[in-house]
């Protein structure tokens, strides 16, 4: 076999790296979802948009609804990209949240946001509608303008959410996946 007809492992390292991180992702959703109710006294148990959803449809709820993970699919620039992105429930303001430095690349491809929560109103047996909109961070932009991309998902009457796909009209502008969870706030406090 000539030196030209080998080819170099090199070439499959980035798919490797990306389904290693979906199986960390994976795994992680997993342990979550077993471990149930047995996490510390006092600190609230998220329940991932797979896992079984509140049962009492009868009555108002407040739920804290969080991005637990963004998948990024094309981050928008050559490099790594800052983004800001604001979450909306029925049209209302819920959030906004700065992630810095996402990565298209396998491996680095899956954001863990912290601080990108917003307590939300659930009425009985009603579903509210969520919309994220992004605007890629640039150095060279005065005033924000239109968002740069834009996604719409439901978070469903029993507190179930949906991944949520963001992306500007030209996926490679950027594309983004959201994950979200959905706990009960205790109103006695």
């Amino acid at each position: 076999m000539a030196d030209n007809d080998k080819k170099s492992v090199a070439h499959v390292v980035p798919a490797i790296l990306t389904g290693a991180a979906a199986l960390i992702a994976a795994l992680t959703t997993v342990y979550i979802n077993v471990r149930g109710d047995k996490s510390p006294q006092g600190s609230p148990v998220a329940t991932t948009a797979t896992t079984t959803p509140h049962t009492n449809a009868s009555a108002s709820a407040r739920l804290r609804l969080q991005v637990d993970r963004i998948a990024v699919q094309h981050d928008g620039s050559i490099g790594t990209t800052d983004w800001r992105f604001a979450v909306a429930a029925d049209g209302q303001p819920l959030f906004v949240f700065r992630q810095d430095d996402l990565d298209e690349t396998g491996g680095r491809n899956v954001a863990l946001p912290t601080d990108a929560a917003g307590n939300v109103q659930l009425a009985a047996g009603k579903s509210v509608n969520i919309s994220i909109e992004g605007w890629r961070g640039s150095r060279l932009r005065l005033a924000q303008g239109e968002p740069d991309i834009r996604g719409k998902g439901v978070l469903s009457a029993t507190g179930e959410a949906a991944s949520i796909k963001v992306q500007a009209d030209q996926p490679d502008a950027g594309a983004f996946v959201f994950y979200f969870s959905a706990a009960r706030v205790d109103d006695t406090h």
